[in-house]
């Protein structure tokens, strides 16, 4: 069911927008999806959550969030907790 969504946007960003008007959904997705990427990363880098958890968050791969964390300079941790709730998550 597709639902009708309005926003406020400035003129700048609007005039910015024109050009894709007819692919603003896929834009709405990939936009999303770069939150949520940047967003878990963040939480991984503060060390609020594991890289297995950031990787659900962003809705991507372990591996993929493990290269996009290590193309941001981050180095996940490989300590025992770590490794065991990796496993964990891999079971469940």
């Amino acid at each position: 069911m597709i639902q009708t969504l309005t926003l406020e946007v400035s003129e700048s960003l609007l005039d910015e927008l024109r050009p894709y008007r007819d692919n603003l959904d896929d834009l709405l997705v990939i936009g999303l999806r770069q939150v949520k990427l940047e967003s878990a990363l963040a939480l991984f880098k503060r060390g609020d959550i594991s890289l297995w958890k950031a990787a659900r968050m962003a809705g991507v791969s372990l591996r993929q969030m493990t290269q996009h964390a290590v193309a941001q300079g981050l180095r996940p941790a490989l300590d025992e907790e770590t490794i065991a709730e990796e496993l964990a998550a891999w079971s469940s």
